[in-house]
């Protein structure tokens, strides 16, 4: 129950923080094998189930980061290489510009510092509540609140940084815009 409950977020949580898509669905699989073995253990409070469930879910991202940091290093400098190319070429269509905006956010998210993005991911991306990823983070709630607050003014200054050296339109480029990708 748990599970099929989780599985939809869980994917997402991961979709968001690997390169792949179908790393995202071998994760996946390793995270429901896991807790499929472990099922004796999930707590019987729902709240308690979902934060197990993800817990299992970024142990298993954090290995996962750990094995192909190498690997994905020249496919990432591969990656923003074209990922530049399609940006000048489509500057102009308005399609493009917010892809334009979000490839910004996440770049600029994914280039916070790990304590700092995992909780902007976790807040954001994923609908845990600030007090919800300090729990999953093993954090003093106000500690989890400094960081945020600290991650949103560099995420503002990061944007305004892109948006000025690429001529972008900054509005659309707020730190409130990584809730959108």
């Amino acid at each position: 129950m748990v599970v099929a409950e989780n599985a939809d977020d869980l994917l997402r949580y991961l979709q968001r923080r690997v390169t792949a898509p179908e790393d995202a669905a071998d994760l996946l699989g390793r995270v429901l094998l896991t807790l499929w073995e472990g099922a004796a253990r999930v707590p019987t409070v729902d709240p308690d189930a979902r934060m197990w469930c993800f817990g299992i879910a970024r142990n298993i991202l954090r290995e996962h980061y750990r094995h192909s940091k190498k690997r994905l290093a020249l496919a990432d400098d591969l990656r923003d290489h074209l990922r530049d190319s399609a940006i000048r070429d489509n500057a102009a269509d308005t399609a493009a510009e917010a892809q334009i905006r979000a490839r910004a956010v996440r770049t600029a998210v994914l280039a916070l510092d790990e304590k700092y993005r995992e909780l902007v991911m976790l807040v954001h991306w994923d609908g845990f509540s600030l007090a919800e990823a300090a729990r999953l983070l093993a954090l003093n709630e106000s500690t989890a609140r400094t960081r945020h607050a600290r991650a949103l003014r560099r995420l503002e200054k990061s944007l305004s940084e892109h948006a000025a050296a690429h001529h972008i339109d900054h509005a659309g480029m707020r730190p409130e815009y990584v809730t959108g990708l």
